[in-house]
């Protein structure tokens, strides 16, 4: 997993999104592939030193979302 986050982290458009987010930038939706969704919450989670709030469409995905993150 710390491979995939590396990698994440060394794109640019990591970056740029990374910058657009401290700078409280508006930004579209980023409809990430479900796969990718986690390991992005991880990873701008620890850049930003902020809670991250994950909005689902419905309850059974949030529980596991819940269950993926543990």
């Amino acid at each position: 997993m710390e491979d995939l986050l590396r990698q994440i982290q060394s794109l640019p458009a990591y970056h740029a999104l990374l910058d657009a987010l401290k700078t409280d930038q508006a930004l579209p939706g980023l409809a990430l592939p479900r796969a990718v969704r986690l390991p992005m919450v991880t990873i701008l989670h620890r850049d930003l030193f902020q809670p991250i709030i994950l909005v689902t469409d419905r309850a059974d995905h949030a529980l596991q979302l819940h269950d993926e993150l543990a």
